[in-house]
């Protein structure tokens, strides 16, 4: 029968009667709390527990198996491949707290975790997401195999100040729109519709209406399984109007488009893959790099032998390069720059937080002000130099 009492340190002991061991010796699993009232709860909860079918007599459950444990929940529950193998990554991140029994794990261990990989130089927002984990992964063990949260009262080191995304000036712009290269066609799709990556990969000719001058995006490409998976949100479901440039853009790509559905392709017509898109990435950054800092030369033009007295080499990167994401980006940087109204451009964007798209205009604002704040200084210290 279950007991109550306090004890000298001034908690409350709740015990729960599991029965006798091997040897006919009565045993118990005691609950510690504040308060007579807490100590009842977490008792009642892990009766109700071993009334669901719990195995009081189950080995000692060690951190790492609440994070497979959390992993298993969530791929049940049908998240998306990329978001299973985030928490996967998560999990490796906390190695050095695996061995230690689940209910022996503390505050200070999670704390001192959290800080020697804020030591790495993690930003602030992947020290975040770790802790969120554990934090799940704990609170799903409560009351079958720990009493309380470890996680509750930590506090997640400033790490790495975030890299803000960035999007690209008018000079880069401009080296989108006039540099024929393979990738011309995904950069000025990205840049003028702001379709993310995986929605990129997915589009077919069949989404494209270039009288109407809309792209409708109903699916995008994981590139983990490669297979197609419906947007991460429902605004990521949407109807994307393009300009003018881009529309007359991808009609004259699409005249030279007859043997495959997507717009995106290999060389032989296949959907992209990941490697495609890095060998693509890599060579269009070269060919830029080639065109605009060294005049043209050929991309390896510098050339010296290696440890093994092979050949090779290629010209120093020296342009600012930009990654896919960046040219998102830059298409809601035009929108603002257009004038166009932030619940629009939330919806051609498929932001499902409107935080996000107005994270995006506020900086811009910022930067705008800024500039014209400049050139107001400018005028007046010309100003002043009139006699």
């Amino acid at each position: 029968m279950a007991r109550t009492k306090k004890r000298a340190d001034g908690r409350y002991a709740r015990q729960v009667y599991l029965g006798r061991d091997a040897a006919g010796n009565r045993k118990y699993k005691t609950f510690y709390a504040a308060t007579q009232k807490e100590a009842d709860r977490l008792a009642a909860e892990y009766k109700a527990a071993l009334g669901r079918g719990l195995d009081p007599n189950a080995g000692t459950k060690t951190v790492k198996d609440l994070l497979d444990n959390l992993i298993a929940v969530k791929q049940a529950q049908g998240v998306g491949a990329a978001w299973l193998q985030s928490l996967r990554i998560y999990s490796a991140r906390l190695s050095a707290l695996h061995a230690i029994p689940a209910d022996k794990l503390r505050t200070a261990d999670v704390q001192r975790a959290l800080n020697e990989l804020a030591e790495e130089e993690l930003a602030h927002k992947t020290l975040s997401a770790v802790c969120s984990m554990l934090k799940a992964a704990f609170a799903l063990a409560i009351p079958e195999i720990v009493q309380y949260n470890p996680c509750d009262k930590v506090i997640v080191p400033a790490g790495k100040p975030a890299q803000a995304r960035g999007w690209l000036d008018d000079i880069r712009q401009a080296w989108v729109r006039e540099t024929p290269h393979r990738a011309q066609r995904a950069a000025m799709l990205m840049m003028y519709s702001g379709l993310r990556r995986g929605e990129a990969t997915a589009l077919t000719w069949a989404d494209v209406d270039l009288e109407a001058r809309t792209i409708s995006v109903n699916k995008s490409w994981d590139f983990v399984t490669n297979s197609v998976k419906q947007p991460k949100t429902d605004a990521g479901v949407r109807v994307v109007h393009i300009p003018q440039v881009l529309a007359d853009f991808l009609r004259a790509e699409r005249a030279g488009d007859t043997d495959t559905v997507y717009v995106l392709h290999t060389a032989s017509g296949a959907r992209m893959t990941v490697q495609a898109w890095k060998r693509l990435w890599e060579s269009y950054m070269k060919a830029l790099n080639a065109k605009y800092a060294h005049d043209g030369a050929n991309v390896f033009a510098v050339r010296k032998k290696g440890p093994d007295g092979k050949e090779r080499g290629e010209l120093p990167m020296l342009i600012r390069t930009f990654t896919p994401h960046e040219l998102r980006h830059t298409f809601c940087t035009l929108l603002y720059q257009a004038g166009v109204d932030v619940m629009t451009a939330k919806d051609q964007m498929g932001h499902s937080d409107i935080s996000v798209t107005m994270g995006i205009y506020t900086h811009l604002d910022a930067q705008y002000k800024e500039k014209k704040m400049a050139a107001l200084d400018a005028y007046l210290a010309k100003g002043s130099q009139i006699v």
